[in-house]
Parts: structure tokens; sequence; C-alpha cells
């Protein structure tokens, strides 16, 4: 499962989604899950970035009939929310997570307290890539959004 990003004006994949995608492709193309779902939304630009994650994908020669696409969510909770009805019709099971190392802590909380037994895998995005001020405020939110999701009650409804 990959974790979307922003998508910038022209429909152009952000760094940050590009990086994610090229990393869950090696990982898929290596066996390590049997499918390829994509999550995210509209963002500030169109189209919605689970389409272009596809698109990436693709690309990488992952075969279209293995993508699965949640194109509503606009957090990384609500992605763990919506992608929990897809992940119980494929058979449930333990789910590969792919995001940047910044984001991955909080993103495996999120699925985590929806009752996905998630395990991760990093796609980069460290201070090298991302420059150190940008980093260190990413490390700031996430370190803010992991008390938030740890006292969050977890959905009663994980359906939309």
């Amino acid at each position: 499962m990959v974790l979307g990003a922003a998508v910038w004006s022209g429909g152009r994949p952000s760094p940050a989604m590009r990086r994610r995608v090229e990393r869950a492709a090696d990982l898929f193309h290596s066996g390590a899950a049997p499918f390829f779902l994509v999550t995210g939304g509209l963002g500030r630009h169109p189209p919605a970035e689970a389409e272009v994650m596809a698109r990436i994908a693709e690309g990488m020669c992952v075969p279209r009939t293995v993508i699965l696409r949640e194109d509503r969510a606009r957090t990384t909770w609500e992605s763990a929310r919506y992608c929990c009805s897809i992940i119980q019709k494929l058979g449930g099971g333990r789910v590969l997570l792919v995001t940047d190392d910044w984001h991955l802590p909080r993103a495996l909380l999120a699925f985590r307290r929806h009752g996905i037994a998630a395990i991760g895998k990093g796609a980069g995005g460290g201070p090298g890539e991302v420059g150190l001020l940008r980093w260190i405020g990413y490390a700031l939110r996430e370190s803010a959004g992991m008390v938030w999701y740890a006292l969050r009650p977890r959905s009663q409804k994980n359906l939309p």
C-alpha cells in the first residue's frame, strides 16, 4: 500500500509521491505483496493522488489488474479508515505500507489503530533529500501527530 503525497500543477507527481511509488514498485516486483493499493484523494491540484500514483506504477510495469485505488482520503487517518474495507475484501492479513521514513511511524499507528496489521518500508525522505529545515518541520509535525493519533478514539465504523 502506497500512501499519497502532493500532486503538483498539471497533474505532476511531487518528488515524495514518485519516491514512494518507486519504492513500492520495487517491493512489488520482488514479491513482497500480491496487490498494489494506492491511497490519496484530491488535493490542491487534480487529479486525485491515487490516480497519479497508479499511472506511475503502470509505467514501472506494475500490472493494471493488481492496482487498487482508494481516491477519497485526504489524511493518513482517512487512508487507514477507507482502506479497511478494501483490505477486508482481499482477505485481511498483513499490509505493507510504503511512505517516507519520517511519516512511517505515524502511518503505522493510524493503520494499527484501525485494526489493520501493518508493517512498513520507508521510501527515503531524509534531510539530504528534502532539506534540513523542511525535515525538522516534518519531524515536529509528526511528533504532534503521533500524540494525536495515540489519543484519538478509533473509528467505530471503518466504512466511509
